[in-house]
């Protein structure tokens, strides 16, 4: 467990400050997607192997509904990733204090933010159950792509909409820097929540259908 648990936070770590770090004035703008895709991927693939490269509550949540991951491990799992996170937004604020005066927290719309949040939770899910965890693509080398390709995908397709969180310890550490409202916090954690929720449990449902397919609890 406790390699596990050094891995995600490493992987979270990181994977907030590429985050943070390009869209920071004066950023990188369009290119920010893709660099934290190719950041992910790199990331997914470093930690992969040791803890199934959770880097997100909605991982975890997702992985306990869909019967793959043991539900003691999942309060270890969450606090380490959520601690990470914030860590990682605090370094922002060491390594550019002056550029967060400039940010100004993204304007809510709270339907759209919603709708966005929900479908590309559940996407990346999606995605990370189909590629990580089934047996059919077990083995597979490229799952990493996969999964950063999805999270860039969303990035392109809602982030000026909901700044494509798709994760409460992102979402979190988006908060702590500025990027997003307090007051979004609780309404973005529980839609990634429920999405990460009903991802898994569709996985699940499909899994029932045919257990031999997929693997036993990690």
């Amino acid at each position: 467990m406790q390699n596990k648990l050094i891995a995600e936070f490493i992987g979270t770590y990181f994977l907030y400050l590429l985050i943070a770090l390009c869209v920071v004035p004066p950023g990188i703008g369009a290119f920010t997607p893709l660099a934290v895709g190719i950041g992910l991927t790199a990331l997914v693939y470093s930690c992969g192997h040791i803890s199934k490269a959770h880097f997100n509550p909605a991982t975890t949540i997702t992985y306990l509904c869909a019967g793959t991951h043991a539900p003691r491990a999942f309060l270890p799992f969450v606090l380490i990733i959520f601690t990470a996170a914030s860590l990682a937004a605090w370094t922002v604020h060491a390594l550019q204090p002056q550029a967060l005066i400039e940010v100004q927290a993204l304007e809510i719309d709270w339907l759209k933010v919603i709708i966005a949040e929900a479908l590309f939770t559940f996407a990346l899910m999606w995605v990370i159950l189909n590629v990580a965890i089934a047996k059919g693509t077990a083995g597979n080398q490229f799952y990493g792509i996969s999964i950063g390709a999805i999270v860039t995908a969303g990035a392109y397709a809602v982030g000026p909409i909901s700044f494509a969180a798709f994760n409460p310890a992102v979402t979190l550490a988006l908060c702590i820097n500025g990027f997003i409202p307090w007051s979004a916090f609780p309404v973005y954690c529980l839609v990634q929540a429920l999405a990460a929720a009903s991802a898994g449990y569709v996985f699940r449902s499909m899994r029932i259908t045919n257990p031999s397919e997929y693997p036993a609890k990690i």
